[in-house]
């Protein structure tokens, strides 16, 4: 009787853990004029966890992700970690600024005048290498298709037909 009510214990107790998941989201939105719109969504505390790894000399856990020093290195890091390939030449979009939501940053890039391609590969490393099982969710809006994918470390791109 001792027995299972330990196990009965470690079972209720093991339900109410706390797990965090480690989530982006994007949408590549490819637009009649000829440009990619790009909108990723990043939860603060693990963008926070990230620029205080990263950039220790320049941030810490009371720095203010607002600050123009922070926001240059969000950018630098977005178009670092996020390429557009077209025809296997590879291009990174530019980072047009972010915007608080609640526990959220959103994040805006584009690239214009991208090229005439069938074959387009996205790639978006966002938090890789600070989360192990950190996911990418990417949604790709093209003439009101639109295609979902998952994102891994070990699978950071996707390799589409528009």
């Amino acid at each position: 009787m001792k027995k299972i009510s330990i196990v009965i214990i470690l079972f209720i107790t093991c339900g109410f853990i706390n797990h965090k998941y480690y989530v982006s989201t994007s949408l590549f939105n490819f637009t009649e004029s000829n440009s990619v719109e790009i909108t990723v969504r990043i939860f603060k505390d693990d963008l926070s966890s990230l620029m205080e790894r990263k950039y220790s000399n320049e941030y810490n856990s009371n720095s203010d992700l607002d600050s123009p020093v922070i926001q240059s290195k969000i950018r630098e890091y977005l178009e670092t970690n996020i390429s557009i390939y077209f025809d296997n030449i590879k291009y990174h979009p530019k980072c047009l600024g972010t915007e608080n939501k609640k526990d959220l940053i959103v994040c805006y890039l584009e690239l214009e005048k991208i090229p005439i391609s069938n074959t387009i590969k996205l790639e978006n490393k966002i938090l890789f290498e600070l989360f192990l099982d950190q996911k990418n969710i990417i949604h790709v809006k093209k003439n009101n298709n639109k295609q979902s994918f998952i994102l891994t470390k070990d699978n950071s791109d996707y390799t589409l037909d528009i």
